[in-house]
């Protein structure tokens, strides 16, 4: 039997498609319906009962609409990862409890108001995630290459223009405004990271050409980092970008040769000036010029070891440590709520991390899992090295903690990449139909 032309099975499947919200499911749902019914009618048809009887037997078999209906709602229901959301938001709101805390006890060192800018970005932030839930992500990888080379392209013209104006310090000033155009590079990681998972969605690692060509794209973004002297968002992006690779189905063997390289020419990179040696190992000496970077160890770890369980509230002054409303927020948090709140915030960046894995693990389409995968790795990246330099484990980097830290450009790039992993989740399960 290859087609079913019956009224009640037409009555029963378009039954169950009405209860099933995301419209988008509708053929799969009722292509695997008719398949199901078909082959229970023939197995019928074949014990000896006559086609009117078998497709009552059939419907009888599949169950009453309403509830098959509802369970298939579920299963395909197009909405946004709520438990993501709901975790990011309780980032923001306690970040925004630090900072009127910081301002309350006049601790913030910030000659602005970080309460009203931080609203004014929040408020950015939440549009852009609502923009990107009403758009399908896939509809955007056709723009894969488009983006990587528009992406290239800015770069090389901010690197221009930031050597050009104001002595190479990247400073453009209007009158009494100043805007630091390396804040562009800010987002170029998203960027690069999003549509180089379109460009490795069915890339062939199989071939020594490709491999060469994939790593080419993939750590060409390095450079720029690189001539910015921004030696953290070379990190955070390397980490994100092996990550994606790894997921798109590279090779082991190849991971270990190229990353290997990598590594040597960090070290390298690293032993061409005193100064980014001391940089990357005075925390293994902290005791070591105390009046220098130790200075700074030896404060962080002093403010930690008086916390206690419960913190020490208020008592926090301006010059116990330098950057406390952004790369050193967890020491500040420890310090001033105690072990008990560091801990928690701790365990919840851990849950948020292994959530997008979560995202990425559980979605269908190749080109979803490889953007969430890739935004893991950068959030995982961002999370790690904050915390570790934080807990005088590694070498100090310019890195905030996501939506904690104070700082209004991270935190709408922080959500607006938050939308995008939202949006794969909530097509996950759909089909991508192309009008």
């Amino acid at each position: 039997m290859q087609s079913i032309d019956n009224k009640m099975v037409d009555e029963y499947v378009n039954n169950v498609c009405g209860l099933v919200k995301n419209k988008k499911v509708h053929e799969n749902i009722k292509e695997e319906l008719l398949s199901h019914i078909e082959e229970i009618i023939e197995e019928a048809v074949a014990d000896g009962k006559s086609e009117e009887e078998a497709i009552n037997c059939a419907l009888l078999q599949m169950g009453s609409f309403d509830i098959v209906g509802s369970s298939l709602n579920k299963v395909h229901k197009a909405a946004p990862d709520w438990i993501l959301l709901l975790m990011t938001s309780v980032f923001i709101l306690f970040s925004i409890f630090t900072l009127g805390f910081m301002v309350k006890n006049d601790s913030t060192g910030l000659m602005e108001s970080p309460l009203v800018r931080t609203t004014i970005c929040l408020i950015i932030g939440i549009v852009g995630v609502f923009v990107m839930l009403k758009i399908d992500y896939r509809s955007l990888k056709k723009y894969s290459k488009n983006i990587y080379v528009g992406t290239m392209i800015i770069s090389i013209l901010v690197l221009y223009i930031a050597t050009a104006v104001n002595d190479g310090f990247g400073l453009i000033c209007f009158e009494s405004i100043s805007f630091d155009i390396f804040k562009i590079f800010s987002i170029t990681p998203v960027l690069f990271i999003f549509s180089l998972a379109g460009i490795f969605e069915n890339y062939d690692w199989s071939n020594i050409k490709r491999v060469l060509i994939g790593f080419a794209l993939a750590f060409l973004p390095c450079m720029t980092f690189i001539f910015t002297q921004s030696l953290t968002n070379t990190i955070i992006y390397t980490i994100a970008v092996i990550t994606l690779i790894t997921v798109s189905g590279i090779g082991l063997r190849h991971i270990l040769i190229y990353t290997g390289a990598l590594g040597v020419a960090f070290v390298l990179y690293i032993l061409q000036a005193q100064y980014r040696i001391d940089r990357m190992f005075s925390f293994l000496r902290p005791l070591d010029n105390t009046d220098g970077p130790g200075w700074m160890r030896n404060q962080i770890a002093t403010l930690r070891s008086s916390a206690g369980l419960f913190g020490q509230g208020g008592n926090y002054a301006q010059d116990m440590l330098p950057l406390a409303n952004s790369d050193y927020i967890l020491t500040y948090i420890i310090y001033t709520f105690g072990w008990i709140i560091g801990i928690i915030l701790l365990a919840l960046v851990l849950a948020f991390i292994i959530r997008i894995g979560f995202v990425g693990v559980n979605t269908k389409n190749k080109y979803g899992k490889l953007i969430a995968s890739g935004f893991c790795g950068l959030f995982a990246a961002q999370f790690l090295l904050n915390i570790l330099m934080n807990l005088n484990l590694s070498p100090a980097f310019a890195v905030g903690m996501p939506f904690i830290s104070y700082s209004g450009t991270g935190l709408i790039i922080n959500m607006f990449t938050i939308g995008i992993i939202t949006n794969v989740y909530k097509w996950r399960n759909t089909p991508y139909i192309t009008d």
